[in-house]
């Protein structure tokens, strides 16, 4: 775990042992309070500042949504989509989640650390070393081809254990960790782990592509049919296995695929295309550095890409691609700067972006909040823009923010 990250985890330990909201407390680095490299040096450049509550109320949709007999799984993988785990895990505490889906070892140990006693599957295969080193966190890992469960049964004749596993089946058509149960072959495999008395099957699933419901419908059926042929098969009790399929889509627009467990991720962070009633949690913000005058003709950025038609004030914002605003996006996207709209022009450099105020300069000093996605009075950057501007999915570009940016949990 980075520095960043560590100081994150610190906090939240205290605001959990004293049963208080995950919100940090920040104060500016004086000569007796140095400063320790959080909140206050983001707020030097780039921070992103995290809803706890907005999550709380998405994880509170989703719970209205399923049966009252239906297990959640919070998925927090990728460090909980860029937005923190350990800022999160109170909020999930407090909602009576029992499961989290996770990545890596370290984001268990996080969920660990933080107080979680409940299940932590992980949504993806794993490595040996990777599952060795997890045996401490009480895990439930993803198996999903013969070579995997062999691998598995040297860790677990090596340790004398039993593993809990959910056994992925590819018939959602996703193609990367699931057993063909459409082939014999794969049939075969499925009852060798199943039998295996190394392995207790907690869980079946499987996980689709795309957000269409017809084409999740169609495949609904045939996951059921050999989830409930491979129970009996290998004389499984039923109640001791959770059928599961349901991504934030299923869960929110295919009710009949949610069977004993949802698994929702993006949408309680507020990245779910097909339902925008999931507001973003995150905003990513930073502060004008500087105000500059520059003449009709002059040009801005490397490569000068953009050339001043007319004399204009800018303001010089000190993120770049580094921080998480792509290359690409400079010419083409705006932020947003006391509740206005102000391009962006000129390519972003490592550190920094130009945006021309000219229109709003009266309004505008240093170190002026700037919002870059988020809300600021009535005006909204949203994903869309991202995902056009800079032509890639948005969960790629939150994930990118939350690995190299402070955070600050707010109400």
């Amino acid at each position: 775990m980075n520095k960043k990250f560590s100081l994150v985890a610190l906090a939240v330990a205290g605001v959990v042992a004293l049963g208080a909201p995950a919100v940090m407390d920040y104060t500016s680095p004086t000569p007796s309070t140095p400063d320790t490299g959080n909140r206050y040096m983001g707020h030097g450049n780039g921070w992103l500042e995290v809803s706890t509550s907005t999550f709380g109320d998405n994880i509170q949709r989703v719970q209205q949504q399923v049966s009252e007999g239906t297990k959640i799984c919070v998925v927090m993988k990728a460090d909980a989509y860029g937005n923190g785990i350990a800022g999160l895990l109170p909020t999930v505490i407090a909602s009576g989640i029992d499961c989290v889906g996770i990545a890596s070892n370290e984001e268990a140990r996080t969920l660990r650390e933080g107080g979680f006693t409940g299940e932590i599957m992980r949504v993806r295969t794993a490595t040996l070393q990777e599952m060795e080193s997890a045996l401490a966190l009480n895990m439930q890992e993803l198996i999903g081809s013969a070579e995997q469960a062999e691998q598995m049964r040297q860790l677990a004749d090596k340790h004398d254990i039993t593993i809990p596993v959910h056994m992925a089946f590819n018939a959602g058509g996703m193609g990367r960790n699931g057993i063909e149960m459409n082939e014999e072959s794969g049939k075969q495999v499925a009852l060798d782990i199943a039998t295996d008395p190394r392995f207790n099957v907690v869980g079946i699933m499987t996980h689709f592509p795309n957000y269409e419901a017809d084409y999740v419908r169609s495949k609904l059926g045939q996951f059921k049919t050999n989830s409930e042929w491979l129970i009996e098969q290998a004389d499984l009790k039923r109640e001791d296995v959770l059928l599961h399929a349901a991504n934030s889509f299923v869960t929110l627009n295919v009710p009949e695929g949610h069977f004993d467990m949802v698994r929702p991720g993006g949408a309680l962070y507020g990245d779910q295309p097909t339902n925008r009633e999931f507001p973003p949690i995150m905003s990513f913000k930073t502060k004008v550095a500087s105000v500059h005058h520059l003449p009709a003709g002059s040009t801005v950025g490397y490569d000068s890409t953009y050339t001043l038609e007319r004399d204009s004030i800018l303001a010089n914002l000190p993120v770049g691609y580094s921080d998480g605003f792509p290359r690409k996006m400079g010419n083409d996207a705006d932020v947003l700067i006391q509740g206005h709209r102000v391009p962006v022009v000129g390519v972003a450099s490592m550190n920094t972006i130009m945006v021309d105020i000219t229109d709003i300069a009266d309004q505008v000093a240093p170190n002026d909040e700037v919002v870059l996605f988020g809300q600021q009075g009535d005006k909204t950057i949203g994903a869309v823009e991202y995902e056009t501007n800079a032509d890639v999915i948005f969960p790629e570009i939150y994930s990118w923010w939350g690995a190299v940016n402070p955070r600050e949990y707010v109400q």
